[in-house]
């Protein structure tokens, strides 16, 4: 039995502590990161991370990594809205200038073909007040003006004929008909090219199609517990396996305490036992004399 104890010292002996809080100096001093105190052995590391002062302190460091994580995440995702709402700004400032040449364009493009439509329609405009292709029978067309003869034999040249009422307000009607129906504009260009003005709105927070943030808070919150049970779950295994640790140090130390009393009190019966020899020597060789 005492060969396996000193077995397993020199074996802890041998093998460093490997833990997340445990740091060796440059002499090869165990020191313990969150304490910032200094371990006399590697033996005694189990200990020391099972006491109170050390579970304190690394739920101290835990929770101020943990602050730091979630700061630098949040700063992550301010940078990334910064960044997308320069891009969109940028992207409707460039759609607004596009919108404000382009009708521009287009007006000076109208006004020309205004100018060009104005000269040649009075050439164009029948002198009889009716379209060429107004009849689509032929027959019913009104004949055209024929000049008299005059004298001589000669045409003479023929006489300006005043176009009826009601061929003037055909006329009328067949220009509207042009206007609405032929000519009607392109209401499809007009709208895409134009320019909207409008009041801002305030956004929502959740975007159509995405869950609400209550839902996120909650799938989020339900993943942190998982996260955090099964981190509960592996501390609680480590503290039992660390308390067997230190139930089988403070055994094997209690063993050799009772070892170390066990062969005191051999030594010390021995000592009686060459005291008495010694006395009845001493008493036998006074009786002979």
């Amino acid at each position: 039995m005492a060969d396996v104890r000193a077995l397993l010292k020199a074996k802890r002996q041998e093998i460093r502590v490997n833990h997340p809080f445990a740091s060796y100096s440059t002499s090869g001093q165990l020191r313990c990161v969150a304490c910032g105190t200094i371990v006399k052995e590697g033996s005694s590391w189990n200990g020391h991370i099972g006491s109170k002062a050390h579970r304190l302190n690394a739920a101290r460091l835990r929770e101020e990594e943990q602050r730091r994580q979630e700061q630098e995440r949040q700063a992550e995702l301010q940078r990334q809205k910064r960044t997308a709402a320069e891009v969109e700004d940028a992207e409707e400032l460039d759609a607004k200038r596009r919108r404000t040449s382009e009708p521009e364009d287009d007006e000076e493009g109208g006004d020309e073909g205004e100018d060009e439509g104005g000269r040649a329609s009075p050439a164009a405009r029948p002198t009889t007040g009716f379209p060429a292709d107004f009849f689509s029978d032929r027959a019913r067309a009104p004949p055209p003006p024929s000049s008299d003869d005059g004298s001589g034999g000669e045409d003479a040249p023929a006489a300006p004929v005043a176009a009826p009422a009601e061929a003037s307000a055909i006329d009328q009607e067949w220009a509207r008909f042009q206007a609405a129906v032929v000519n009607a504009p392109d209401t499809h260009e007009t709208y895409e090219r134009a320019t909207v003005m409008a009041e801002p709105v305030l956004a929502a927070e959740t975007p159509e199609g995405f869950p609400p943030a209550e839902a996120q808070a909650d799938a989020a919150g339900e993943t942190r517990d998982v996260v955090d049970e099964g981190a509960r779950r592996r501390r609680r295994e480590l503290d039992e396996r660390e308390l067997i640790m230190d139930r089988l140090m403070e055994e094997e130390q209690a063993q050799e305490e009772a070892d170390a009393k066990v062969s005191a009190l051999k030594a010390r019966l021995e000592a009686l036992k060459r005291q008495r020899q010694a006395a009845r020597a001493a008493k036998t060789k006074s009786g002979t004399q």
